[in-house]
């Protein structure tokens, strides 16, 4: 089968998936593919189905309690085969804070990173995640629906998705500063957690993996009382200790207590 008509057979799968999965509903945006991505070589795809599935706006320029209701669900095509669903996540989100629930909802959508022959390499938000556009985690979605750590992540990486699982949330947060210890899978991750409007605070996480290999975190401050932005002046090595330098304070943890 040539390139050229592997992809027009996945772009007629596409559209025939986005024509059976419309929504006839005055207020619903239109079902659309999101992203996607065609391995012509070796005869397999994936795309990102969008579609609103719910509304509680009575109006096109009204937001509602909760707004919109989006679903995002990621489709495999292998070979002559038809597209199959392998995952799906939906949410509630609205442009603003909501009065009733004192948040905007979560962002749901997926972004395609890699085609692997056994899944696709995702980003996607984690769950109970308010907002989420800045706090998406890159996952591995095996065929039948299953959420791995990839494998082939670095060690920054595989820090910067822990400390997303795990931060407090507000509903504009993101990680705002990395610091690596050199020669060491050990960093210093500030992650900033904000409401959009009146109330923000950052966090500072040492993150390390041990002799096991598993990963490991420690809350070093925060600023909770100050609402300050926090920043890593430094990370290094020295007489045994790791030293971590934060917003004009100085944190040290013994070498030998984290990684053994």
């Amino acid at each position: 089968m040539s390139e050229s008509e592997f992809e027009r057979k996945v772009k007629e799968a596409m559209d025939n998936v986005v024509r059976t999965h419309q929504h006839d509903h005055p207020l619903y945006q239109e079902t659309r593919i999101h992203h996607q991505i065609i391995d012509s070589e070796n005869e397999r795809a994936a795309f990102v189905l969008f579609e609103q599935i719910d509304t509680d706006r009575c109006t096109p320029e009204g937001e509602g309690w909760l707004g919109d209701q989006y679903r995002y669900s990621v489709w495999y095509v292998e070979g002559n085969n038809a597209p199959r669903m392998i995952y799906e996540d939906h949410a509630w989100i609205r442009n603003s804070v909501s009065a009733l629930t004192g948040s905007r909802g979560r962002d749901a959508s997926i972004s395609l990173c890699e085609l692997l022959e056994d899944g696709v390499i995702a980003e996607i938000t984690p769950e109970g995640a308010e907002g989420g556009t800045f706090a998406k985690t890159k996952v591995k979605i095996t065929l039948d629906g299953r959420i791995e750590e990839p494998k082939d992540l670095d060690f920054v990486e595989q820090a910067e998705n822990l400390v997303k699982r795990i931060a407090p949330r507000l509903g504009y947060d993101y990680v705002r500063d990395v610091k690596r210890l050199p020669g060491r899978n050990v960093a210093a991750i500030v992650f900033g957690t904000e409401n959009g409007s009146t109330y923000g605070f950052d966090t500072v996480y040492l993150v390390w993996e041990n002799k096991d290999g598993e990963l490991m975190h420690e809350v070093i401050t925060d600023s909770k009382v100050t609402k300050d932005y926090l920043s890593i002046g430094g990370l290094r090595e020295e007489g045994g200790k790791i030293i971590i330098n934060v917003g004009g304070e100085t944190y040290m943890r013994e070498i030998e207590e984290l990684l053994g």
